[in-house]
């Protein structure tokens, strides 16, 4: 999947969908409509090239491991 830079609003929903919010507790955290919810999701996927919020989930994982051995100056490692 591509690398992408997705708007401060998409990474504000993104952020808690890696939590496991439902769209609906996503716009009542960041008080917005489920709508614009579901548009940052949808526009989150095209983006990355993802095709569910499961596989974007896994993909923002990966994104936020691979920033993180960045900063560290090591490599990614995958769990056991």
């Amino acid at each position: 999947m591509p690398s992408c830079s997705l708007s401060p609003a998409e990474r504000a929903v993104t952020d808690l969908l890696v939590q496991g919010l439902s769209n609906q507790a996503i716009a009542d955290a960041l008080v917005l409509s489920v709508r614009t919810v579901e548009s940052h999701v949808s526009h989150s996927l095209i983006k990355t090239g993802c095709t569910s919020r499961l596989e974007l989930v896994v993909w923002l994982l990966g994104q936020q491991q691979l920033q993180s051995s960045k900063q560290a100056g090591t490599l990614p490692t995958l769990p056991a």
